[in-house]
């Protein structure tokens, strides 16, 4: 038995080498995969422990699904430049309206404030500073790519 052991082992070490020299490594930050050109970039985002934390707040952009925020998270959303309806739902729906430039970024908070039995969502244009500020601590997601 020992002898079969002993066969398979520079076997098993050259395995292991190939297994470890075809890992990827990643290096550096991750950039988005997804990017319209010419396009603007949208930072969706949800504070920590804010009101309604174990709510998840659902996003749309004219009607299409973007992704959920749940409580001390964001993700960056690229759109064509123009007219646009974001839509935040929980158990009610609430619509931001707003016209992208081409080249500009924007920062959307998401609000949850409880009215009797409901969840009722918001979304908020921030300042780029208090954007920028505010996601420095979410957990990103990583909905587009």
């Amino acid at each position: 038995m020992m002898n079969l052991l002993g066969r398979f082992r520079p076997l098993t070490f050259l395995t292991l080498i190939l297994v470890a020299a075809c890992t990827p490594v990643q290096t550096g930050q991750r950039q988005s995969s997804f990017s319209v050109p010419n396009g603007a970039t949208v930072y969706f985002y949800r504070t920590q422990a804010s009101p309604g934390g174990a709510v998840g707040v659902d996003i749309k952009d004219n009607g299409i699904d973007l992704g959920t925020l749940q409580d001390g998270t964001y993700f960056i959303y690229h759109a064509n430049p123009g007219q646009h309806v974001f839509t935040a739902t929980t158990d009610t729906a609430s619509n931001q309206n707003i016209k992208l430039q081409a080249g500009a970024t924007y920062y959307v908070q998401a609000r949850v404030v409880r009215r009797q039995d409901l969840f009722q969502p918001s979304l908020v244009i921030v300042f780029d500073l208090q954007g920028q500020a505010a996601v420095q601590n979410l957990k990103r997601l990583h909905y587009q790519e």
